[in-house]
């Protein structure tokens, strides 16, 4: 049997009436992500409470074993139908399950396989060729912005962009133009890495084309001041001088004549995907992500408004800040490792800009390097240049030989911080919980020095199997929306006290607003079930219901209309009134929700009930 995740799942079994094939379409959601899951992580035991996280999260269903035992089952009934148990590629082993590679082919497990051979013989051109065919797309496309799927994928770009790097390297000499090919399919993957533009740079002298030196360099330059606040590094512009003074005096290192211009290897084209997470070295790792990984809703660079820069974000509200005031005194002035949590729109990304703006040269504020890609020490920069107390070559040592800041470099930061005459600095780092376990064994030694961390992410169990977890915390901030102390009654009956909503009811055109509130609302629902999203359209429509009354109008079993109603209450989109009753809890996400209602759906269901 051939499973193949590399793209969509996909499992081809060769029988004697012929080739069986099925996809992830032909699973259970549910089933699917068991499977994708056990994939990712294959031949590791994965236990019942932690492969129903990685599936569930925070939405765990009441008996969580007997549900995934339910899901194994059906997965070995639909892929190996007839095949006794004990022989199933998914093995019951130590209370848990494994996905064991050696009753089943894996192309993952296979471009791992491939990796270690590249990385522990650089001159294998024949790997990388063939870790390029391999990786023809990122994994689980089908559930590419969930978080048990962020590692793999994550893992598997930068074990791309290293191939196509290394094979645009080899065909520097003979073949430039493949080389520019190779390169560019390597940045549109990896936009914050320097090496890419710099082997660009490189295939464009030696194809004696000046113009595409400059274009890259520029590239570079300005990939690297919108998506990180930088300049590139001193390597790369003096790069960019040398190949164009080499140009001037000169002629190229490649001159094309007849016969010069291999057609590249059709096997090294990729479609490549250019929102998907940044890699690290290591496989269990993870924005410079703007739509939260998951595709959260962008965090607000203000309490009230959304994050610049995203694709799909909602329009962009004003710039007040409302509330927090007890937050933020903890976190100026609370333990030595703060983390602040919360779902999408709940306003973290705000909080920790208001925190850096009340206390200049105090505190900086860098971003984790999540699914929309950054270079791994980004957020260290960031937060040093805000300081006044850049370390741009420590870093950049670091990061080019791929390796993780030494103590003495660490501690040597801590001593230019003081240097600087920064009294209890604070390091903060949003939408942290994909750093990889460098980084967190860095913020431990800077903390452990005094330097004050806050981290924020979206909710506790998200970091459970992430090495963030190991960041331990003094203080977990948990965001609930703001109150009548916070906001006049009309913008806290619009907004429900959401924060990305509070500008929108303020501020913003009803069109505008609705699609800021329908934008949010679809985020927060984005992992719940059916139920979820017909129980707001059915609140929206008909106004504040019992649980009973929500079933019968939407004809729906009980139990999952409590389920529902629990996880939409969990997310803040829905409160709780007298009787049992439930409602909506921002006017703008009702307007925009009971907007999809038709009239006619509207008088049948209030004629339903009566």
């Amino acid at each position: 049997m051939d499973v193949r995740v590399l793209g969509g799942i996909e499992i081809i079994e060769d029988a004697p009436a012929g080739e069986r094939r099925l996809t992830g379409d032909d699973l259970p959601r549910r089933a699917r992500q068991v499977l994708g899951v056990l994939a990712a992580r294959h031949d590791r035991v994965q236990s019942k409470d932690a492969l129903a996280d990685a599936v569930w999260g925070e939405d765990l269903p009441g008996n969580h074993a007997a549900a995934l035992e339910h899901y194994v089952s059906v997965l070995r009934r639909v892929l190996q139908p007839g095949v006794p148990t004990a022989r199933s590629f998914i093995v019951t082993r130590a209370g848990g399950y494994v996905f064991a590679t050696d009753r089943a082919r894996l192309d993952l497990a296979d471009l791992r396989a491939a990796a270690r051979v590249a990385e522990a013989e650089p001159g294998r051109v024949d790997v990388r060729e063939e870790i390029v065919r391999l990786a023809r797309d990122l994994p689980f496309a089908e559930d590419e912005y969930a978080d048990w799927a962020a590692p793999a994928r994550a893992e598997v770009r930068g074990v791309l962009v290293g191939a196509l790097l290394d094979l645009a390297e080899h065909s520097l000499r003979e073949d430039p133009g493949r080389a520019q090919r190779l390169s560019r399919e390597a940045v549109e993957l990896e936009p914050f890495a320097e090496r890419g533009y710099q082997v660009a740079m490189r295939a464009g002298a030696a194809l004696g084309r000046s113009e595409e030196v400059i274009r890259w360099y520029d590239q570079c330059r300005s990939a690297l001041a919108d998506g990180l606040g930088i300049a590139p590094a001193g390597e790369t512009s003096g790069l960019r001088e040398s190949l164009l003074s080499g140009l001037k005096s000169g002629p190229p290192a490649y001159e094309r004549r007849r016969g010069d211009r291999r057609k590249a290897d059709t096997r090294a084209r990729l479609a490549v995907v250019r929102e998907l997470p940044k890699a690290g070295n290591e496989p269990p790792k993870a924005d410079n992500e703007l739509p939260e990984a998951d595709n959260e809703l962008p965090e607000a660079d203000n309490e009230s408004g959304a994050r610049p820069g995203a694709d799909n974000e909602p329009p962009k509200a004003g710039n007040g800040f409302a509330g927090r005031g007890a937050e933020l005194a903890a976190l100026a002035g609370g333990p030595g490792a703060v983390h602040v949590v919360g779902p999408a729109g709940a306003g973290k990304s705000a909080l920790l800009e208001r925190l850096r703006e009340l206390h200049p040269g105090r505190v900086g504020l860098g971003r984790g390097p999540g699914p929309g890609g950054a270079l791994r020490l980004g957020w260290l920069r960031t937060v040093l240049h805000q300081l006044g107390a850049p370390a741009d070559e420590v870093l950049d040592a670091a990061m080019g030989e791929r390796r993780h800041l030494r103590p003495a470099e660490l501690d040597g930061i801590v001593e230019l911080l003081r240097y600087r005459g920064i009294q209890s600095p604070i390091v903060a780092v949003d939408d942290a919980e994909h750093l990889d376990a460098d980084s967190v064994a860095e913020l431990r030694w800077l903390r452990e020095r005094g330097v004050r961390v806050v981290v924020s992410y979206r909710y506790p169990s998200a970091i459970v199997e992430r090495p963030l977890g190991a960041l331990d915390a003094g203080l977990v901030l948990r965001l609930a929306p703001l109150g009548d102390a916070d906001l006049e009654p009309d913008v806290l009956e619009a907004s429900g006290g959401i924060p990305a909503l509070v500008a929108a009811g303020r501020d913003l055109p009803a069109d505008l607003a609705g699609e800021v509130a329908m934008h949010l609302a679809r985020q927060r629902t984005r992992w719940m079930p059916p139920a979820a999203w017909e129980i707001l359209r059915l609140t929206a429509a008909l106004g504040s219901l019992r649980v009973e009354q929500l079933a019968a109008a939407g004809g729906l079993e009980i139990d999952d209309v409590l389920g529902a109603v629990d996880q939409l209450v969990h997310a803040h989109l829905l409160v709780e009134g007298p009787g049992g009753h439930v409602r909506h809890r921002s006017g703008l996400v009702r307007a925009a929700v009971a907007a999809q209602v038709s009239a006619a759906r509207g008088h049948h269901l209030r004629a339903r009930l009566a």
